[in-house]
């Protein structure tokens, strides 16, 4: 999906103009397979009758019953067609959310290393806040000590009250408890940020250890910051914090000027109208809480359009309870979705079922399926009109020189036989008098 977004998000600029301009493309790529499954479903109902019926008759044997469902089957009955949209929706929406997870690689296309190099300046940026905080004058010494290798054993527990397990000085504070904030990176120098925030995944698996001296509340700090940078949030996490103290970025060495231009480039694209679409939703009353909301109401304003068109279509059919669940849930799972995706997953999701809505309107208009059961009618009485030829021939094996007899049978409308025995008996009449016969198609 990376390669389809990627030249609307260069030619307009904007990650959400890119997603919907996406996915009008999309849906227009769509819309002949959508017409397609609505005829074969046309089709494929006025086979179930015979279906219901097989299926009670053979209730008890699943291999003639699958056997008779075959047969209809071969006549054009077709019980998966309209499978293909829907899978081929979940596939985008996967593909979608690998983009929006992963914009340094699909929009500004950045090299492996230089996000590599991105992502370590946050996580630099984020430790060296937690080491560097008015409270937590302990921990850091301890990890002064730790990072001089002749004294490096003092950060784990050991024998004597001078290597107790470290208790937080401030931890009955409420103040502390309350109103913590660590310390702002733009007062972090190069050389501090790199001290106090470079650690080998084999370090930290030291300092948050049960045998780490450091008080249980830094431990905890730095887990959380570890948490956000799971391989699927690395590009985004690094973002965010690049969106809070970009002066660290661009006075580090670990990345060049084009790196810089770029993060710069895409921290500002990543905004929608206001909505940064690159950040979570939370359950809060705050301007990005509308992108949930929005892909809550069309979803629901879809599944309703939809439920009211096959009622008005299908006038005879029972009320379909899956359906009212469906109503009901699909809903509500999309609102849980949107808040715990990145936000232009969610505007995605809401913008597919604003076209949704659209498309319905098109299909109830253009492919009316009452208009499509008739033509399905037509089809299938042609295709009863067919009836099974047979046809023998000698033919010599170029190999052995034997000769065998092969027999074909195909399955031809009455049309289809006359014009067949009009050809044979033009070509019987000019071999009888000499004439060179030229097929007419016609």
């Amino acid at each position: 999906m990376g390669y389809i977004m990627w030249p609307i998000y260069l030619l307009l600029q904007n990650f959400g103009w890119a997603i919907l301009i996406f996915t009008i493309i999309v849906k227009l790529a769509m819309l002949p397979l959508t017409i397609k499954q609505q005829k074969n479903m046309a089709y494929s109902q006025l086979f179930m009758p015979q279906v219901n019926e097989i299926r009670r008759k053979y209730a008890n044997n699943r291999d003639k019953q699958a056997e008779e469902l075959q047969k209809l089957q071969a006549q054009g009955y077709n019980p998966t067609g309209g499978c293909g949209p829907l899978l081929l929706t979940m596939v985008l929406l996967f593909g979608v959310i690998d983009v929006v997870y992963k914009p340094m690689t699909h929009m500004e296309h950045m090299s492996g290393s230089d996000i590599s190099s991105v992502v370590q300046i946050a996580t630099e940026t984020e430790y060296a806040k937690i080491f560097l905080n008015e409270y937590n004058e302990q921990d850091r010494l301890l990890i002064d000590k730790y990072k001089n290798e002749s004294t490096k054993n003092e950060l784990f527990k050991a024998e004597g009250e001078d290597r107790a397990q470290l208790v937080h000085q401030f931890k009955d504070d409420e103040g502390y408890k309350n109103d913590y904030s660590a310390k702002d990176p733009a007062t972090i120098s190069k050389e501090e940020r790199e001290k106090y925030g470079s650690f080998t995944q084999e370090q930290l698996a030291d300092l948050v250890s049960d045998n780490s001296r450091l008080t249980n509340e830094t431990k905890n700090r730095l887990a959380e910051v570890a948490g956000k940078f799971v391989s699927l949030r690395n590009e985004l996490t690094a973002l965010q914090v690049y969106n809070q103290y970009p002066a660290c970025f661009e006075e580090s060495s670990l990345i060049g000027d084009g790196v810089k231009d770029q993060l710069a480039n895409l921290s500002k694209n990543m905004v929608f109208y206001g909505l940064d679409l690159g950040q979570t939703p939370r359950w809060a009353f705050e301007p990005l809480v509308i992108i949930p909301i929005f892909s809550f109401l069309f979803s629901v304003a879809q599944l309703g359009i939809s439920q009211y068109f096959n009622k008005k279509n299908n006038p005879d059919m029972p009320g379909n309870g899956s359906m009212t669940a469906m109503l009901i849930i699909m809903p509500i799972f999309s609102l849980w979705i949107s808040f715990t995706v990145p936000a232009g997953v969610g505007f995605y999701w809401g913008i597919s079922y604003l076209f949704g809505i659209i498309q319905s309107f098109i299909m109830q208009k253009f492919f009316n399926p009452a208009k499509l059961r008739e033509e399905a009618k037509e089809k299938m009485k042609k295709n009863k009109a067919k009836v099974e030829v047979t046809a023998t021939a000698v033919v010599t094996d170029a190999e052995t020189g034997e000769e065998k007899v092969v027999t074909k049978t195909e399955s031809l409308s009455q049309k289809e036989i006359n014009r067949r025995k009009l050809t044979a008996a033009r070509k019987a009449d000019a071999e009888k008098y000499g004439e060179e016969y030229i097929e007419d198609d016609d």
